[in-house]
Parts: structure tokens; sequence; C-alpha cells
């Protein structure tokens, strides 16, 4: 006796499932959009220097002016590029800002500095 098997038939998503799924993925891989702020002074001014990207392997980073762009291994490298390319031009310090509204990643707190800034001291930025 040969029995046969019956072919093994999947069937293809639904549309609205599809779609779903798919956005469950992208969400789940999707990069942290941060800033870097470079701080003038002692708190007297700053400016958005870039935005940037941070992947699970590393970041990339635009700057608003002069279409400068840095690929480095993480959102802090980065910013601390900015802070040292940036220090003749006046630049106190470079802070990292995350922008989707998540903390930190583990054990990068915000500094002192950032935390007296996010206080009720005002903080003036004229777009310089």
């Amino acid at each position: 006796m040969n029995e046969q098997t019956a072919p093994l038939t999947i069937k293809p998503w639904g549309e609205e499932d599809f779609a779903a799924v798919i956005r469950r993925l992208a969400a789940g891989e999707a990069p942290r959009l941060f800033a870097i702020v470079e701080e003038y002074g002692d708190a007297e001014d700053a400016r958005v220097a870039g935005y940037g990207l941070a992947y699970a392997d590393r970041a990339e980073v635009n700057a608003v002016e002069g279409g400068f762009h840095l690929s480095s291994q993480n959102a802090e490298t980065a910013r601390t590029l900015f802070e040292i390319s940036s220090r003749s031009a006046g630049t106190r310090r470079a802070h990292l800002v995350w922008l989707d509204g998540q903390a930190p990643p583990a054990g990068r707190g915000p500094s002192r500095r950032v935390a007296a800034l996010s206080g009720s001291a005002p903080v003036r930025c004229d777009g310089r």
C-alpha cells in the first residue's frame, strides 16, 4: 500500500493582519531619535548642532549646518566627538537629548549639569 500525504497548504496573511505584523516589525526595529545640543557659556545659550538615529550597532548623525555627517559606535560617542570638534567655536559642552520620550539607555542617566538645566533656571536659545 502506498499512502499519499496531502500537500501542506499555508494560507497567506489577510491584508489587515499583515499590515499589523509589519507595523510591529518596523516599530520594534526602529532607531531612536536624538539631538546633539551645544551649550555656550555657563548655560547662557544653546543650539541644536545635529540630529541622529541610534541603531542597535551604531549611530548616524547629520549636522544642521554644513552637510556634515558622522557615523559612530553609539550616540554618546557622537556627542563626545561633537563636543571635541566644537570647542574652538566657544562650545562649553555638548548634550545628548533623546527625542522619543524614553529614558536614556541603562547606566547613562542625565548628568548633574543637564539635571540642573532642566530645573527652573531659564535657558536662552537664540539659534546662534
